[in-house]
């Protein structure tokens, strides 16, 4: 009997996920990079944003993942990829759970050509809306570079990338029961929506709060937050 895929919860996740237009955040991240020749994806993971970028996309994961896409093994303050080599990168759900950020945008600078554009998305963590205030406590610990939520725009300015945008996505993922709420706890935290280390009181009070609330028509607010650097 053929043993199943492992679950790509990231994937899956983010192919839910949805605003209110109906946009998927893959195709947010992608949209800044529509006209790059090249693009990098670190710490990829299966590879979902493959598709975004056909016959033009590379990743690079630490454990490239059985089923993704072809992703070259390699670090995100190591890249193996030569000089000025993609016009354009992203990091996806990766920088606050990254410790060596010199060293990452030092590579990143290093394998952008000139003028390339890198995009970086991480979780919102300023509630706007009651709904996201229930949740915004995952996000005070558990992270291993809690600076990469707040002042992201701080730390590309100062690796010397030029900020040009910065902006909000307002996701959210379907609460249709009791079951679900509880699992989305562990997968969000595992897809590195939120903080990987994510306390177990404050995992149970968050799983106990959603649990409650989930039934049909009901959803949990994921909003993340989107900048757009030039190198």
């Amino acid at each position: 009997m053929d043993t199943p895929p492992p679950d790509d919860v990231a994937g899956r996740l983010l192919r839910t996920a949805s605003d209110r237009h109906g946009t998927d955040p893959l195709t947010w991240t992608a949209s800044p990079l529509a006209n790059a020749n090249r693009v990098l994806d670190v710490c990829c993971g299966s590879g979902p944003l493959a598709g975004e970028f056909p016959g033009r996309w590379i990743g690079v994961d630490r454990a490239p993942r059985p089923g993704a896409e072809p992703v070259v093994a390699g670090l995100a303050n190591a890249l193996p990829l030569c000089d000025n080599a993609v016009d354009g990168a992203i990091l996806l759900l990766a920088l606050p759970r990254l410790s060596d950020l010199d060293g990452v945008f030092a590579e990143l600078r290093r394998v952008l050509r000139p003028t390339g554009t890198l995009v970086v998305v991480v979780p919102s963590a300023s509630p706007r809306s009651l709904a996201e205030l229930r949740t915004a406590p995952v996000h005070r610990t558990g992270w291993t570079n809690r600076s990469a939520l707040d002042q992201a725009g701080w730390l590309l300015a100062a690796a010397d990338f030029a900020v040009l945008g910065d902006d909000r996505g307002a996701f959210t993922l379907p609460l249709p029961d009791a079951a679900t709420a509880r699992a989305l706890v562990s997968d969000l935290s595992r897809a590195g929506w939120w903080p990987p280390d994510l306390a177990a009181d404050v995992r149970e009070r968050v799983a106990s709060g959603l649990a409650r609330r989930a039934g049909p028509g009901r959803v949990l607010p994921v909003p993340l937050r989107r900048l757009v650097a030039r190198r």
